[in-house]
């Protein structure tokens, strides 16, 4: 995958933090940014010049749900580099769209719809040790304390905690099914974390020993 993704999904998290400070200026740099990523990742999948036509290709192979395909078409086709300041719900709809269609680029398959909330989670319990990794504009961390290992999806614990003596330490091999969930693998430590297509459930299959 080119660095477009993870592009997109830094700009998707700085129009939430953007939301939870209420920061207007923010938003709109930050939406803005995200909505020409979001058209540049289209471009990069149908050999046109036309985002319209290369969301709405997308629809047609079946990576993008057809609804939000004329939805983001529109938006993408409008979209100029002239500052906007919309309106709250205005943007958590904007996004909510452009976070979706992250997501089904990502997958190759189209996801379902998240809610698009305000980044003001709490801090997480103090850890021993950790590993993070950003799966789709989200932090997903592993900590480790007293050989016990919990998952984190920005900051929020999901999952039940499991064996882990220590948090792995190796680079975290990140695979994604149609299906919506995401493994991510830390082979050297043979530790293998599922998370859901809702980022809201996690599981461990593969222990550490």
């Amino acid at each position: 995958m080119s660095g477009r993704y993870e592009q997109l999904g830094r700009q998707l998290r700085k129009v939430r933090s953007a939301l939870a400070k209420r920061d207007p200026k923010a938003i709109s740099v930050a939406l803005r940014r995200a909505t020409h990523l979001a058209s540049d990742l289209a471009l990069e999948q149908v050999e046109t010049e036309d985002v319209a036509v290369a969301i709405r290709e997308l629809a047609t192979r079946g990576v993008i749900e057809p609804a939000l395909a004329e939805r983001v078409a529109a938006r993408l086709a409008a979209a100029g580099d002239r500052e906007e300041l919309p309106e709250e719900l205005v943007v958590v709809e904007r996004a909510r769209d452009l976070d979706r269609l992250l997501r089904s680029l990502e997958h190759g398959a189209p996801m379902p719809e998240l809610p698009f909330t305000p980044l003001d989670a709490p801090e997480a319990p103090t850890a021993e040790s950790r590993a993070a990794v950003t799966i789709s504009g989200r932090h997903v961390v592993l900590g480790g304390r007293g050989g016990e290992g919990l998952i984190f999806v920005d900051e929020r614990p999901v999952g039940r905690p499991f064996r882990m003596v220590a948090a792995p330490t190796s680079k975290a091999d990140v695979r994604r099914e149609a299906s919506g969930r995401t493994r991510i693998a830390w082979d050297a430590e043979g530790l293998v974390v599922e998370l859901g297509a809702d980022h809201a459930s996690a599981t461990v299959l593969e222990p550490a020993p």
